[in-house]
């Protein structure tokens, strides 16, 4: 490997991503970040952030670095879908090479120390891997609306449609119909409708801030909600660990919401996340290097 080699891990995600300049030797030289980097949402604005983010690094390190010195690790959301993810590859990118996995195996190769171990995330999505010889498994993570049960956006879903059914008077007028009502400023389903027609996955998660409170005040019809999701999450954990005697790491918003609830046997697999996910994608990017992978 140069000397004069760096190497630059991203966590990409639909809201922001993070970015960390390493040397050679692992010495953290600087963090940045910027905007949102799913490359199936929008490849164009992903790349932008990237080299936004990236280019921010370079300025606050001080130090003479350019694109073409660094080994480049994304972990993005979208590159679990193959063609997203060869297309992402194709462009010119300017580093000396480009490593691109999922944001998901990113976070699991930082929470393990880039060893063997597994992870679910559980924030505005939903998903699980496992990393063992070197290969990730994957588990859930299909995308909202047709996947990422017990997520954030798909708690928001559950409470919307409850809502619904109460302006249709097939379900209670309650706490959540008040609370979900509230959030939209609206009393009209019709409107509600009207407003959800242009959400997406982050819309419907905005609405858990309004809904935890009542889950902790012993509110059953968000206990429901969380009780589907927990199950969810408990099958999910029993797959993603298998048979071996692998650790799992659960990252994400809602952690706190679940995690207890989750069976003692899983809980005595929980340990805290060793490193960042962009911490997590440099030790993939050395990986790869010493594999001679990578464009």
């Amino acid at each position: 490997m140069k000397s004069n080699t760096y190497f630059i891990g991203v966590d990409g995600g639909g809201s922001r991503c993070r970015v960390r300049l390493e040397d050679q030797h692992g010495e953290l030289l600087a963090t940045a970040s910027s905007g949102p980097a799913n490359i199936m949402r929008n490849a164009n604005v992903a790349e932008a952030s990237i080299r936004q983010a990236c280019a921010q690094a370079i300025e606050q390190s001080g130090l003479d670095i350019t694109f073409e010195q660094v080994v480049l690790c994304a972990g993005l959301a979208g590159a679990n879908i193959a063609g997203a993810s060869q297309a992402f590859l194709q462009r010119q990118l300017p580093f000396a090479r480009v490593h691109l996995v999922s944001d998901l195996h990113a976070a699991c190769a930082g929470a393990h120390r880039g060893e063997s171990g597994a992870v679910i995330v559980c924030g505005t999505g939903s998903s699980a891997t496992r990393y063992v010889n070197r290969t990730f498994t994957d588990f859930g993570g299909h995308g909202f609306p047709i996947g990422d049960k017990a997520s954030g956006a798909w708690l928001g879903l559950q409470a919307i449609q409850h809502t619904l059914l109460g302006y249709d008077h097939l379900a209670p007028r309650d706490a959540v119909f008040n609370v979900v009502r509230a959030h939209f400023n609206s009393e009209q389903a019709e409107d509600i409708v009207q407003q959800c027609s242009g959400f997406n996955s982050n819309d419907y998660a905005a609405i858990v801030t309004a809904l935890v409170p009542l889950y902790q005040s012993g509110n059953s019809v968000v206990a429901g909600f969380i009780d589907e999701g927990r199950h969810y999450l408990q099958r999910l954990a029993e797959q993603a660990i298998g048979n071996s005697e692998l650790e799992l790491c659960l990252i994400g918003g809602l952690t706190a919401v679940y995690q207890p609830l989750l069976s003692e046997a899983i809980q005595q697999r929980l340990q805290p996340c060793a490193y960042s996910p962009e911490q997590g994608a440099i030790l993939l990017a050395k990986q790869a290097v010493t594999a001679g992978e990578g464009q």
